[in-house]
């Protein structure tokens, strides 16, 4: 189709173009580029998966939703920030069409039920201000707010009991300064072009001066426990993270997630009794899930991962 020829010349040259991985664009921003997933052309449908490829992804997701029954398992995908954000992108990208059969978009309308793409509501919810930074690939503060809103609220419509959701009155603003994943591997030779419009923004070494939200102390009842021997036996993962509410009320989660998740956490951590958060490349841990009981399991992925989803395992049997 034309429109996919237009739309691999202009990533070929924006590819081309950079020597690392950060695309600079007007305006201070900075975008994820010649990365390992190699995401552009996913966004703009020059790869695809075959339909070989999503019979494999739908079937992973059957064999693990079977697995898990009867417990509850939801699945958050963030989107990338070139998608978020593709009004900003630069080399006339931002004119393509993202490609509606993508990955993350294909898996939420197969799974409706369990599996949500929130570039819709971070469409509806960046009309409240910037919701990733300008110089990383995550969400900022905010974004990692209301990427907690929504699952909140998607709880409560998957019958999961637990409390109402913080309320941003409920959070103590602070400023604080950020560079980001990409900034720092912009290359020497776009620095100059680039600080034309960033020196606008920037705030004493930091690229961008932005709010950081943080729960006031005073409601915090969440507490982190140390991990103990049973609970790091084996684990050969990222990070580990436990938190504790003394109320039996209250639902036990597992939480499998990368990066995209972090600045949620202290909020999901006071909806739980008991949630334990996994960092693992992306894997749903059967050991962990069999030790704990949790009531819900929820997953979170940046976008980006999900191109190398049809090899991946339902449930990971190894030792996590």
């Amino acid at each position: 189709m034309i429109w996919r020829r237009k739309a691999a010349r202009r990533v070929a040259a924006a590819k081309a173009r950079q020597p690392g991985k950060a695309l600079a664009a007007p305006g201070g921003w900075v975008f994820l580029v010649n990365d390992t997933n190699d995401f552009l052309p996913w966004q703009f449908g020059i790869t695809r998966w075959t339909r070989r490829e999503r019979d494999q992804v739908a079937a992973i997701l059957k064999a693990r939703l079977e697995a898990l029954a009867p417990t509850p398992y939801l699945m958050f995908i963030t989107p990338e920030k070139s998608v978020a954000y593709q009004e900003y992108l630069p080399m006339g990208l931002a004119e393509l069409r993202s490609d509606p059969g993508r990955p993350a978009t294909w898996m939420a309308s197969a799974f409706p039920a369990q599996v949500s793409y929130l570039q819709p509501w971070f469409e509806r919810m960046k009309r409240l201000g910037f919701l990733y930074f300008r110089g990383d690939t995550h969400v900022n503060w905010l974004g990692g707010y209301l990427l907690y809103r929504f699952v909140v609220e998607t709880l409560d419509k998957a019958g999961v009991s637990t409390r109402p959701a913080i309320t941003s009155s409920e959070l103590l603003p602070a400023r604080a300064g950020f560079e980001g994943d990409v900034f720092v591997q912009l290359d020497e030779t776009q620095r100059p072009e680039f600080d034309i419009d960033a020196d606008y923004g920037r705030w004493r070494a930091m690229l961008e001066i932005t709010i950081k939200y943080n729960m006031d102390e005073a409601l915090v009842r969440a507490k982190r426990v140390p991990l103990t021997p049973e609970d790091e036996a084996g684990f050969h993962g990222r990070e580990m993270l436990i938190y504790e509410i003394a109320d039996s009320a209250l639902p036990r989660a597992v939480v499998f997630r990368d990066s995209t998740a972090t600045d949620s956490i202290p909020f999901l951590a006071e909806h739980f009794s008991r949630s334990v958060y996994v960092w693992h490349e992306g894997d749903v841990l059967a050991e962990i899930i069999r030790r704990e009981q949790p009531d819900i399991v929820l997953h979170f992925v940046a976008e980006r991962f999900l191109a190398t989803y049809p090899t991946t395992l339902p449930l990971n049997y190894a030792a996590p």
